[in-house]
Order: structure tokens, then C-alpha cells, then sequence
């Protein structure tokens, strides 16, 4: 009986520990875009050009646990994207960076980077798992 009741609470131990997530290949991962632009109309080309991608990402990426675009109070021409994915390897790097909507998305905003319509700062980070999220509904 003993015997029975250690390989429960192992077994309750792994399940919490979330060991047998076979579709996390990591920590939590984020990314935090800060993007600048030139002037009014280049934040509004890019704003049509987000927008279909936020809403496919929202409708069809699962292991994609966040993805806001934030608007400066401070400056009219600055905004925060923040992404954040159960994982680096699968949900960001194999679903994310690989869909066609991002496949289409990125040559065009590269283009405006290029052109120096936008200036694009940023920084990934893995989650400590210390706090909390986000307790708001959209």
C-alpha cells in the first residue's frame, strides 16, 4: 500500500510539474518590439498590414499565449508589440515564424525598415515564472 500511495503522489508531482507536456520545448518566451516611425501615414500602413496578422494569429496559433500591439501615450509615432509563446522551438519558431500570414507580413515591414520608415528596437526573454500575466479579457 505504501508503494501505491509514493507512485500516486509521484505521479500527481510530474502532472503538476507539467513534465509530460510533450508540446512545450521550453519556458515561456517573449518578445518586446518597440517601433518608431517616420510619420503618421507609415504607422498607419503599417497598422493594415498588423492588423490580419494579430487576428490569424489569435484565431490559429494556440501555443501563442499573447500577441498586443501597444500605442505610446507619450509619442503619436511609437508603439510596443508584445508576443508571447508557451515555447521558443514550437509555438514561436515552428508555427509563428513559419505561417503565411507572417511569410507575407515580414518582407513588407522589412521593407519600411529598410527605407527608414520605421526604426525597430527590441529584446526576447524567457518567462521566471514569478507574477502573473494578464488579467484582462478582450
Amino acid at each position: 500500500l505504501t508503494t501505491i500511495l509514493a507512485l500516486g503522489v509521484l505521479f500527481l508531482w510530474l502532472v503538476s510539474t507539467n513534465l509530460f507536456a510533450d508540446s512545450q520545448s521550453g519556458p515561456p518566451f517573449s518578445l518586446y518590439i518597440d517601433v518608431v516611425f517616420k510619420d503618421e501615414s507609415h504607422k498607419k500602413q503599417f497598422l493594415e498590414l498588423f492588423t490580419p496578422l494579430a487576428k490569424y494569429v489569435k484565431e490559429n496559433e494556440p501555443g501563442t499565449i499573447s500577441y498586443e500591439l501597444l500605442l505610446s501615450d507619450q509619442d503619436p509615432l511609437r508603439l510596443l508589440i508584445m508576443e508571447r509563446y508557451k515555447d521558443r522551438e514550437v509555438a514561436y519558431l515552428k508555427i509563428h515564424k513559419t505561417s503565411k500570414p507572417y511569410l507575407e507580413f515580414r518582407p513588407k515591414f522589412k521593407q519600411m525598415q529598410s527605407a527608414g520608415y520605421a526604426t525597430v528596437t527590441g529584446q526576447s526573454y524567457v518567462d521566471s515564472m514569478i507574477g502573473f500575466g494578464d488579467r484582462v479579457q478582450h
